[in-house]
């Protein structure tokens, strides 16, 4: 009949299982929701140095044509390899690191090429020192690359009149661009009025707090189920001897 068919082996598998589901509720519950507590890093010594998040700004008209003069020149000659070394002056030190001007006009910089056709661009944040864009390029006819979507930021340079910004990095974004190609509006190669496709949001949804509770819910429900099957056992059982006395 197995082991099952045994009352002390189903007690004691009972109790095994009632200790089981204590055991990982409590490890879940420690897990997910006691760890509450705020970390303080003490320094040893000195004070502590505090991250202090930059605040953003809104930029004037005139400033933002500036910055986006500056990005399309810089994606006219760096990016696309024509005249490069009319970039040298666009670009901050990260991106010179240690090249020459005539290191940029044989094209031996450290910028990423593209055969760019049209680009589009979009501010992604903007500081009193440091602005972001996103650039969606689309290739030259017959080039065997797809569109592309790169981050570009840049940072201020000088103070007063003699203040600049300059092309900080440029890198690719994940993802690129659509395949679809740009429209002209002003038949200039270089437009400014495109927004770039939104990225997929990486917050989690509170969905994600239904995992423990079903766990819990789990490990509580096998115990549960034993008793109920122990008891139906029991009062067949009971019913059985009831019935062979009667007789």
């Amino acid at each position: 009949m197995g082991r099952l068919s045994s009352p002390r082996f189903r007690r004691r598998l009972l109790k095994v299982s009632v200790f089981c589901a204590v055991v990982a509720s409590g490890a879940l519950v420690s897990i997910f929701y006691w760890n509450t507590a705020t970390v303080v890093e003490t320094p040893l010594h000195g004070r502590a140095q505090l991250y202090v998040p930059p605040i953003p700004i809104e930029m004037a008209p005139a400033e933002r044509r500036e910055v986006i003069a500056t990005a399309a020149r810089f994606v006219r000659t760096a990016v696309r390899r024509d005249h490069a070394e009319r970039a040298y002056e666009l670009v901050g030190p990260n991106l010179r690191a240690g090249t020459t001007r005539q290191d940029w006009v044989g094209g031996d910089i450290p910028v990423v090429p593209y055969p760019v056709d049209d680009a589009r661009w979009q501010f992604d944040y903007s500081y009193v020192d440091e602005i972001g864009l996103q650039v969606a390029v689309f290739p030259e006819a017959g080039a065997n690359v797809r569109p592309m979507v790169f981050d570009m930021s840049l940072l201020s340079f000088g103070d007063g009149p003699k203040r600049r910004w300059l092309v900080d990095s440029w890198a690719p974004r994940g993802g690129g661009g659509g395949s679809a190609r740009p429209s002209r509006a002003d038949g200039s190669p270089f437009q400014v009025d495109l927004k770039t496709p939104e990225l997929a949001s990486t917050r989690l949804g509170t969905g994600w707090l239904l995992v423990p509770a079903g766990l819990i819910g789990l490990a509580l429900l096998v115990p549960a189920a034993l008793i109920v099957l122990e008891r139906r056992r029991s009062r067949r059982a009971e019913r059985a001897f009831d019935a062979s006395r009667s007789a």
